[in-house]
């Protein structure tokens, strides 16, 4: 079992040294996202002209980081990084061949566990676009089809209350970012599969999308630590994801946690409830956290 953050929502600062998190599962997911870049490029890969020298900024940021926060994994060499782990040896210098099979967030992808996204603010000062990705574990959303879109446009229209309640907020938010302080998010949903690689909607779902009866064993809690870091040079900014995916029987098993998932799910409105398909989990996740919660104690 993956351990990880749970039912935890909010922004809130956080310090250079949690950039990354590396943990039991890294070499596994190292694998696997050696394969996903070789058998889905286009899903895994897409970037847009001018998002270079960000990438590369924040490749180098990342070649820095890693053997002084992890230095029984990584060595600083000459032309670039190895991983002790993997024994990879990236010769990372712009003038490399590494460049004509991998982009620079492929290999930042393949030195940590997160996923890595550039943003950047268009000439009018105002608008926040995604205009590079290297995306192996996204939640039920392709990313040749978010690259190059605002925020506005990838989220109106989509996630509830976002006109109405984020949007503007949001906005700021990105435009102040400053370079000497990350932040910090989680995102959580309850998912009907472990898979890692869940590039098909798992949003607005209903039965007849479904076909089946859904299990306790199906439930997972797929959790995203989002951190986001302003790149002092570009002044792009750096967007990371670190996705957990943990069974609900796993979770449960921590009261607390427990308590909260229930608090959490029971507070939905009708349109977040549609957007993460509670009328088809609720009833067996509920259950289950009844009979957990509410059982009486032993005398």
């Amino acid at each position: 079992m993956e351990k990880g953050p749970h039912a935890c929502l909010g922004i809130k600062k956080t310090c250079s040294n949690d950039w990354v998190e590396i943990d039991q599962s890294y070499l596994s997911r190292y694998k696997y996202k050696r394969q996903l870049f070789a058998q889905h490029p286009q899903d895994t890969i897409c970037f847009r002209p001018g998002s270079e020298e960000a990438s590369f900024e924040s490749l180098y940021a990342l070649v820095d980081f890693l053997p002084r926060r992890y230095p029984t994994m990584f060595l600083k060499t000459e032309h670039g990084i190895k991983n002790l782990v993997t024994n990879d040896d990236w010769n990372l210098e712009r003038e490399a061949d590494t460049w004509k099979s991998y982009h620079p967030l492929q290999v930042m992808g393949l030195l940590s566990t997160e996923d890595w996204f550039i943003m950047k603010t268009d000439d009018d000062g105002e608008t926040t676009r995604l205009v590079a990705g290297a995306n192996c574990f996204p939640a039920g959303w392709k990313l040749r089809q978010r690259v190059g879109l605002s925020l506005w446009e990838i989220h109106a229209g989509k996630v509830p209350q976002y006109e109405e309640k984020l949007a503007k907020s949001m906005d700021r938010y990105f435009l102040r970012l400053r370079a000497d302080q990350p932040y910090m998010r989680f995102n959580y949903a309850i998912d009907l599969s472990s898979e890692l690689f869940h590039i098909e909607s798992h949003h607005n779902l209903s039965e007849e999308n479904l076909n089946h009866d859904v299990t306790l064993e199906q439930l997972h809690l797929r959790v995203e630590r989002q951190v986001l870091q302003r790149l002092p040079n570009s002044k792009a900014i750096a967007f990371s994801i670190r996705t957990y995916v943990t069974p609900i029987t796993d979770v449960c098993k921590d009261l607390t946690v427990a308590r909260a998932l229930r608090t959490s799910v029971s507070s939905y409105t009708e349109d977040v409830a549609k957007y993460k398909n509670k009328a088809l989990w609720n009833d067996v996740l509920m259950k289950h956290l009844d009979d957990i919660l509410d059982k009486p104690m032993d005398k």
